[in-house]
C-alpha cells in the first residue's frame, strides 16, 4: 500500500465517500419518519447504497489502497441541520423525500465531475451501477412525491 493515491484510487475513494454519506443520510432520514411504509422505502434505499459502498470498498482495496473514514462529528452536525427543515414542514415525509431527491440529483451530477473520470476506463461498470441506482431511486422518489 502506498501513501500517495493514484488517480483511480482517489476517484474510487471519492465515489466511496459520496455513496457512504448518501447511505448514512438515507438511514438518518428513515429514522425521522413515523410513517412505516415511507421509512421502509428509505431503509430499502439504504441497503442498496450499502451494497454499492461495499463494492467500492472492495475495489479500493483491490487497487492496494484503503477507503477513507468519514468524519463522524461533521456528519452528525450535518444530519442535525438536515433534520430541522422536516420538523417545520407541513408534510414531513414529503419534505424528507424532496431533500433526498435533491441530494441524489447532486450526487448524480458529481458522477460527471473530472475527479471521477479516471473510473471511466478501469471501473466503468461500477460507476455505471452507481449512476443506474441513483436514476432508479430518483424515479422512485418522483413517483412517491406525486
Amino acid at each position: 500500500m502506498t501513501l500517495i493515491r493514484t488517480d483511480i484510487q482517489a476517484a474510487l475513494n471519492d465515489l466511496f465517500m459520496l455513496i457512504s454519506r448518501s447511505e448514512e443520510d438515507y438511514r438518518a432520514a428513515a429514522g425521522q419518519l413515523e410513517e412505516k411504509s415511507a421509512a421502509n422505502f428509505l431503509n430499502t434505499i439504504t441497503k442498496r447504497r450499502q451494497v454499492l459502498a461495499d463494492k467500492l470498498e472492495r475495489a479500493i482495496r483491490a487497487e492496494d489502497s484503503l477507503p477513507s473514514e468519514p468524519d463522524r462529528d461533521l456528519k452528525a452536525g450535518e444530519q442535525l441541520l438536515q433534520s430541522f427543515a422536516p420538523l417545520m414542514a407541513e408534510d414531513k415525509t414529503k419534505e424528507i423525500f424532496k431533500k433526498r431527491q435533491d441530494a441524489d440529483r447532486e450526487l448524480l451530477a458529481r458522477l460527471n465531475d473530472d475527479e471521477l473520470s479516471a473510473l471511466d476506463k478501469s471501473h466503468k461498470a461500477l460507476k455505471e451501477a452507481c449512476r443506474t441506482q441513483l436514476e432508479e431511486t430518483l424515479a422512485e422518489l418522483a413517483q412517491r412525491l406525486r
